[in-house]
């Protein structure tokens, strides 16, 4: 849950109008940093009572308030503690209240990507940078998102840059405060791209600085293109690089008008492309589509759409080739054919997302299959998933205490596609999703295939630097006969995708002599999956409009 602070605005003319300030300066211990210190002015209530509502549940984190240090109020009467986090206030009606309190690291190494999400979902607080998002480090003040608000920096020394996602947004809301972020740190370094800012503490080793950034502005023109949103609108994006304890990673955190990146440096653009992309179109599904969605079982419109969409807009757009986009389709498909959690209800599979992987993943691909589902019988009667969710946006506009989910489906239900029949089977009962032959037509035939089933062979395991060792081999797999041993130190993964059981893994391995070695297999375990997935027409090989599906 985000943080906020249920303090009424009062009712005289000044309250109305004067904004809430949130403020943001560093506090340093022998030239380090070691807190990020807020201070956020405000008016009291008219009644002269308020409730303090410190953070508690956010992204699967509980107990958020215990990152909270030295919380004071100045200009109250009286402050009552309430539970664990919340603290009643009492003040002079229409008094000039000022809030004041510490955020500290919730690490204390540099971050790594087997970190709880991998991205600063609480705060990053190191020496010679930070990185927060507002969420867990800013209040919000409930109730009243429209009231206008205001942020600033205070006392960060030369030297030491620091940016928000506030910057250049020429109005703010107390409600945009909770949907942003703060970044800044020695050697941080900005590069623009249209309207859009790249801010980014680290680097990543294949992909310079202007590459990235030309890159985010162009899947970014493409979505707001497709809802008609203004071209030149402000934009940012915060990265950091994490050091890598096993494979390559990425993690995302979409927000208002911005993202959250974090990724290991030998991410590629080809590699981070299918991301970026999910993370942008979360400036649309959910919040401008209806309602926000805010229990994981309800998911697989918000996360599964916006996979959907990922996909099909890069085709669109050229930035993936149409083997790259069938191929796309083929690891989900593959996994969600693989995986332990497909029959589990929607109510199941929500009490588990956070906790368990697959759980995690299933959303994802239950949606973005229902989105291919429902795209077919659209296209079928001359409309598409493109018309309806356009419809959407705007009736979302005059409607937005309605959910994404029931204002779709009032679209959905003026094309003549009832979808409650397949939300009841497949998104809450948990049946299996089968993809008719033609679902992908003209860019692709779906088809059946049975593979072996994957399986190493042995278990990889990371030490705290990253160093990957080959743990647990057996001796009757593909594996172990192609002259991998138990100790060796995985130096390069040179090609192979995990669950994949059809693609060679090719390895370069050290082994206890010290001498690197190549090492090639085929991943496959004694078991067989069947499971369906696309296969490019002729045609769309040729012509990559087909698989771009727009009418």
């Amino acid at each position: 849950m985000v943080l906020a602070i249920a303090l009424g605005l009062a009712t005289t003319a000044a309250a109305r109008t004067a904004p809430v300030t949130y403020t943001v300066s560093p506090r340093f211990d022998h030239g380090a940093l070691v807190a990020l210190r807020v201070r956020i002015d405000l008016i009291a209530d008219a009644s002269g009572r308020a409730r303090l509502q410190l953070p508690d549940h956010w992204m699967g984190h509980d107990r958020l308030w215990r990152n909270f240090r030295d919380l004071t109020v100045d200009g109250v009467a009286s402050i009552a503690e309430d539970g664990d986090s919340v603290r009643v206030v009492r003040a002079t009606p229409g008094s000039r209240l000022t809030v004041r309190y510490d955020i500290p690291s919730a690490i204390d190494h540099e971050p790594k990507d087997s970190d709880p999400d991998g991205s600063p979902a609480l705060p990053w607080v190191r020496p010679d940078w930070f990185y927060a998002l507002t969420a867990t480090a800013l209040p919000r003040i409930e109730g009243h998102d429209d009231a206008p608000a205001q942020f600033r920096w205070s006392d960060w020394p030369e030297g030491f840059p620091v940016d928000s996602s506030f910057a250049g947004q020429a109005k703010l809301t107390v409600g945009d405060m909770a949907r942003g972020q703060l970044i800044g740190g020695r050697g941080l370094r900005t590069t623009r791209a249209g309207p859009l800012r790249l801010v980014i503490h680290g680097r990543l080793d294949a992909v310079p600085d202007a590459v990235l950034a030309q890159e985010l502005w162009t899947i970014l023109r493409a979505e707001r293109a497709f809802f008609g949103d203004d071209a030149g609108a402000p934009y940012m994006v915060a990265a950091a690089t994490i050091a890598s304890v096993g494979d390559q990673s990425f993690h995302g955190v979409g927000l208002n008008k911005a993202f959250s990146l974090t990724a290991t440096p030998g991410m590629t653009l080809e590699d981070l492309r299918p991301y970026l992309a999910h993370e942008f179109f979360h400036e649309w599904n959910p919040s401008r589509l209806g309602a926000p969605l805010l229990e994981p079982r309800r998911y697989w419109f918000s996360e599964g759409f916006t996979d959907f969409y990922m996909r099909r807009l890069l085709a669109r757009e050229r930035l993936i080739t149409p083997p790259q986009f069938v191929a796309l389709w083929n690891d989900m498909l593959r996994a969600y054919a693989a995986s332990p959690a497909r029959r589990m209800t929607g109510q199941e599979a929500g009490k588990a997302f956070w906790t368990d992987p697959m759980a995690e993943k299933l959303p994802y691909q239950r949606g973005a299959l229902l989105a291919a589902l429902w795209d077919e019988r659209l296209r079928a009667k001359g409309a598409s998933l493109d018309n309806v969710l356009r419809t959407q946006a705007k009736a979302a506009a005059a409607r937005p205490d309605v959910s994404p989910i029931d204002l779709f489906a009032e679209e959905m239900a003026k094309h003549g596609v009832d979808v409650a029949p397949d939300i009841e089977t497949y998104a809450k009962r948990g049946e299996p999703i089968v993809l008719t032959p033609t679902a992908f037509a003209p860019c692709a035939d779906v088809i059946e295939v049975t593979v072996p089933t994957f399986d190493l062979g042995f278990t990889p395991k990371a030490d705290d630097s990253g160093v990957l060792t080959v743990t647990q081999l057996r001796p009757d797999t593909p594996a172990a006969r192609a002259g991998l041993r138990d100790g060796d130190v995985i130096a390069r993964k040179r090609a192979g995708t995990n669950g994949d059981s059809t693609q060679p893994y090719d390895l370069d391995v050290r082994g206890a002599d010290g001498v690197t070695r190549a090492v090639s297999f085929l991943p496959q375990g004694a078991g067989q999956i069947s499971f369906q997935k696309l296969s490019l027409r002729p045609e769309a090989a040729a012509n990559p409009a087909l698989c771009g599906f727009k009418r």
